[in-house]
């Protein structure tokens, strides 16, 4: 098994791990990691009639969210069968959403060519961008938009590939793997596979400014 391959039943495994959100409702778009004032799903430019991938979708109340702008494909991808089989329970009705099950990186060659793709910490985060980034751009529109928001790398931690805890329960902590970056990082990476960032929001919420989270666009260069 390779590492990348590893690191995602990883988190597949965490994820699973994580308890079933009370409501099962769609969203309205929040970037940041606990809700605050900041930008919704304009960063994801015109939707209507548009075709959109979520990279980490989770339980899929923010791409179920989305479809009252519009969209015409929506197309959720979670590497965690318990998360997919909650957003295919609640969201199945929609007749502009499909919800697909596995790691990322592969699923990425399959898509049909994209408007917009956004990780709401999702995918983005957890994978390899040295693998997510360049698959991903050969299935984005030229001038298409891609949107993620994560925590960035806290002073004096390398970047790259790093465990870490996430909490799951009131006494009871799981790994996973995450790719941190300062925002420098973050730009250079982008700019490498074929992207030009042209937004960054950094909330100011005590929350969201102690763990660095930072919400990033980035056009996919013609």
């Amino acid at each position: 098994m390779t590492q990348h391959a590893a690191d995602a039943r990883l988190n597949a495994a965490t994820w699973d791990g994580i308890g079933r959100p009370n409501r099962a409702r769609p969203k309205a778009m929040a970037w940041t990691f606990r809700t605050a004032p900041g930008p919704g799903p304009e960063l994801l430019g015109p939707l209507t009639g548009a075709t959109v991938a979520e990279l980490g979708c989770g339980h899929g109340a923010q791409l179920a969210g989305l479809t009252e702008h519009g969209l015409a494909r929506g197309i959720g991808i979670d590497v965690s069968p318990v998360r997919i089989h909650h957003a295919m329970t609640s969201f199945g009705h929609i007749r502009t959403l499909e919800w697909w099950l596995g790691d990322a990186v592969p699923i990425i060659s399959r898509l049909p060519l994209l408007d917009a793709a956004f990780s709401n910490f999702g995918a983005l985060w957890f994978a390899d961008p040295h693998r997510i980034l360049p698959a991903l751009t050969d299935r984005l529109r030229p001038g298409g938009r891609l949107v993620f928001s994560c925590l960035t790398r806290s002073p004096g931690m390398p970047e790259g590939r790093r465990r870490m805890l996430v909490r799951t329960g009131p006494a009871r902590s799981m790994w996973t793997v995450r790719w941190m970056y300062s925002l420098t990082g973050w730009a250079r990476l982008l700019g490498e596979y074929g992207y030009a960032v042209d937004y960054v929001f950094r909330p100011a919420d005590p929350v969201n400014a102690f763990w660095g989270s930072v919400v990033v666009r980035a056009l996919r260069r013609g």
